[in-house]
């Protein structure tokens, strides 16, 4: 029995490593292929089960999925196709097991690559280093499903499967909660599988025990994006709700359908081998559970997610509602959803000075639009403090985002202070001249490829702002000395247009900072295109 939680643990560590490293060296195609290929449910499908079949974990994606939802790469709908892939991607893990893991010996074939692995680790230079880690968690996982095979071989007389027959309501559903429990327990349904298949190759459980197994496997491994939801924002939490009805609902269906379905297996079996091989067949049972699943969702996925979006509206900062902490584990993507917030942050706090040039007070409508803001900063700032960059791009783009975030904090700052009624008063013409530049701008803060063109905007109205404050800060005090104009007034005069320069510098050198965030995609796309001749 010792041999079988070692081999669990093993088989868990190796899981991580492998996921993680997939995760670290796939972080950034993954979001530029997620932004390309899910544009309709079937290519959202085909990401999930390919991105499932890399990470080697349905878990994995489907926490991405959530970050990636959040970061307004992809749709809900697009969402529920991803986690239909997903499901169906991870039945790999059962079909590598059954080809490979019992026909060869795993611990000669794991060894070798655990040695390169941690080589490659140790005496690597560090672009490389990652992939050492992939390989010693590849490595991990084959030994501890080889430390499984072994634990069960001498454990099957300590589990009392024999007692719990498959003829009974009560028997299946205690396998199927039994299959649940492995899972949550394990964190992870490829251990739960690899240990359910290493159970019924060694004797330990019979083939429908098995199957009845895998039922429960595939509800408990929904339990991790519950889990995550918890305290999450709504893309979250709609996600996690279907995960779980998809697995829910389709478990029920194989139940009732249970015994026409391993005959088909068993069909299946024999067609592909010649001869009924049960952990193959288990693999098979594994996938058709997932290929149901998808028949069954598919034709209704926009229907579905209409109806889950009206069960769980937005309630949240509707400026942060898309930062989601499930989203750090991939920078990139984490960077991206912070510059879409800071953009509707930044049209936000435009609005807001439009309705305040307009009507010439402080509405409460614009009292609400900054406020908004600054809680959305301070959650901005809270949500930035998880994110690690790990590469030289990546911190020039995180730096960006920080820039920009400094800017719009004494952006709120100076929209809070009391010379803005004197701008009002005083500097009727360039307040006009700002109004414009408001309202050109507002627009174009819908679109990301527009703030180099919003930037240029600012740049251009700072310097003009710039010039005319050098003018007439000398022309008020020179009206000063000649008896022409009050000292209060003067000073007053002075204080609304610097004023004015401080707002539109902190707006010209924000919208900077964010043209500055997209032209590393802009050129690093350029680089990708082919030479033009």
């Amino acid at each position: 029995m010792i041999t079988v939680f070692g081999g669990i643990g093993i088989f868990l560590i190796g899981m991580s490593m492998l996921t993680n490293g997939l995760k670290e060296i796939a972080g950034e195609a993954l979001k530029k292929w997620l932004n390309k290929i899910t544009r309709g449910p079937m290519s959202s499908l085909f990401t999930g089960l390919f991105m499932t079949i890399i990470m080697q974990s349905s878990t994995a994606t489907t926490l991405l999925t959530v970050g990636f939802v959040s970061a307004g790469l992809i749709s809900f709908v697009q969402s529920i196709g991803v986690i239909i892939g997903a499901n169906i991607g991870s039945t790999s893990t059962g079909w590598l097991i059954s080809l490979l893991g019992f026909k060869i010996s795993l611990q000669s074939l794991s060894l070798p690559i655990i040695g390169l692995g941690a080589f490659m680790q140790l005496i690597a230079p560090y672009n490389i280093r990652k992939y050492g880690g992939v390989l010693v968690g590849f490595g991990l996982l084959f030994l501890g499903i080889d430390l499984l095979q072994q634990g069960m071989n001498s454990a099957q007389a300590l589990i009392p499967f024999d007692l719990v027959k498959t003829d009974s309501f009560f028997s299946i559903l205690l396998l199927i909660v039994i299959g649940i429990v492995m899972t949550i327990i394990m964190q992870a349904s490829s251990a739960a599988m690899a240990a359910t298949l290493a159970a019924l190759f060694s004797g330990a459980i019979d083939y429908e025990q098995a199957a009845y197994l895998v039922i429960g496997q595939n509800i408990g491994t929904t339990a991790t994006a519950i889990f995550a939801a918890i305290g999450s924002s709504i893309a979250a939490k709609r996600t996690a709700i279907t995960h779980l009805l998809f697995n829910v609902i389709t478990a029920i269906i194989v139940t009732i359908f249970f015994k026409y379905i391993l005959l088909f297996t068993e069909s299946i079996t024999i067609w592909m081998t010649g001869s009924i091989d049960e952990t193959l067949g288990l693999a098979i049972f594994h996938t058709l559970f997932s290929m149901i699943g998808a028949l069954l969702f598919f034709p209704f996925i926009r229907p579905f997610a209409s109806l889950l979006e009206k069960l769980l509206p937005e309630k949240a900062n509707a400026l942060t509602r898309n930062l989601d902490s499930n989203l750090v584990s991939v920078p990139s993507a984490a960077l991206e959803v912070c510059y879409t917030a800071l953009l509707q942050m930044m049209k936000q706090l435009t609005r807001a000075m439009l309705e305040f040039i307009e009507s010439r007070k402080v509405t409460p409508s614009f009292e609400k639009k900054v406020a908004e803001v600054e809680e959305a900063i301070d959650i901005t700032r809270k949500f930035l403090d998880l994110v690690q960059s790990n590469s030289s791009k990546l911190r020039n783009k995180h730096i960006d985002i920080l820039h920009v975030l400094d800017h719009l904090s004494r952006l709120t700052k100076v929209l809070r202070e009391q010379q803005k009624f004197e701008a009002i008063k005083f500097q009727k013409t360039i307040m006009n001249q700002v109004h414009e530049t408001m309202f050109e701008v507002e627009v174009l803060f819908d679109e990301k490829e527009k703030i180099f063109e919003v930037e240029k905007i600012f740049e251009q109205t700072s310097e003009k702002i710039a010039a005319e404050r050098k003018r007439r800060r000398n022309e008020y005090f020179e009206r000063t000395v000649e008896n022409a104009t009050q000292i209060q007034v003067a000073f007053s005069k002075v204080e609304s247009i610097l004023w004015i320069d401080r707002l539109v510098y902190h707006y010209w050198r924000a919208t900077a900072r964010m043209a500055m965030f997209c032209s590393f995609e802009k050129n690093n796309d350029s680089q990708n295109q082919p030479l033009q001749k």
